[in-house]
């Protein structure tokens, strides 16, 4: 945009001198009112259709810089998602704990890999940093905002630290949409859905999937399936959203978690 200014400036000072030079030439006589008043008009001109110019950019660049920021949002959440969710059942060496958290929304007195498995929330058990401490962990989706709790194992004592609350992971996330595929052969869930008989997920059928899970099934689950929807945090009154019919941006990702530790 500067060297269009630039330009413009340039062209403007060009025709100002030719103007001087031809009045100085044929007439020995300064401009007259009217001369000066159309100076001043196509200047005007120039200059609105210049500050036209910034605003457009200026609002080009604020709605690339919103959108930029909506899809790193989404991708940070889901690949910590992943990265974590993926841990989940892992049990540190010499760590026997047989409680859960007490006090939490999914505490039933009995520690389980997946503590809780909801359509719009999860919380797992597992040593997801790799520092020798067992760490239960709940995500969950509030207002606006993706919600992460965690709560430590304190060896010295045999319980479970506070966890100081749910932390906000990303804000301008719109959707959070949970299910469980469930092992269902001999070595899951006894529903006549029998395969192979083994563990392992490798024939059609041996899976199915909730969105709620019973407490007798969570055990089984061997893959957890997250999509997640980001919105951009102001409106872009240029543009309507297909589905909404509203002039918020959103992206929108899916990925399918296999939890390496379940059923070991």
């Amino acid at each position: 945009m500067e060297t269009v200014l630039f330009k413009i400036m340039k062209t403007l000072c060009q025709e100002f001198q030719n103007l001087g030079k031809w009045w100085s030439g044929e007439k020995s006589r300064g401009f007259t009112l009217i001369e000066l008043m159309i100076v001043t008009a196509i200047s005007g001109v120039v200059l609105a259709s210049v500050f036209q110019m910034f605003v457009g950019q200026r609002k080009t660049y604020s709605l690339q810089n919103d959108i930029a920021e909506m899809q790193q949002n989404a991708r940070a959440s889901e690949h910590m998602l992943v990265r974590e969710i993926r841990m989940a059942g892992y049990k540190v060496p010499d760590r026997h704990i047989e409680f859960d958290v007490p006090g939490a929304s999914f505490s039933d007195g009995e520690k389980e890999a997946f503590e809780e498995t909801t359509s719009q929330s999860i919380a797992f058990t597992s040593d997801v940093d790799g520092d020798g401490t067992m760490e239960t962990i709940r995500y969950s989706l509030r207002k606006s905002g993706l919600m992460r709790e965690m709560w430590r194992w304190k060896v010295s004592e045999g319980r479970w630290k506070r966890s100081g609350g749910a932390r906000v992971l990303a804000e301008n996330i719109e959707q959070l949409d949970l299910s469980y595929g469930i092992l269902a052969d001999d070595e899951g869930l006894d529903n006549d859905r029998d395969d192979d008989g083994d563990s392992y997920v490798d024939e059609e059928g041996e899976l199915f999937f909730s969105t709620q899970p019973k407490k007798e099934e969570r055990e089984y689950i061997k893959v957890v399936k997250v999509s997640l929807t980001a919105k951009s945090s102001r409106p872009d009154p240029a543009y309507v959203h297909p589905v909404y019919g509203d002039h918020f941006r959103r992206t929108s990702f899916s990925t399918s978690i296999k939890p390496r530790n379940m059923g070991l």
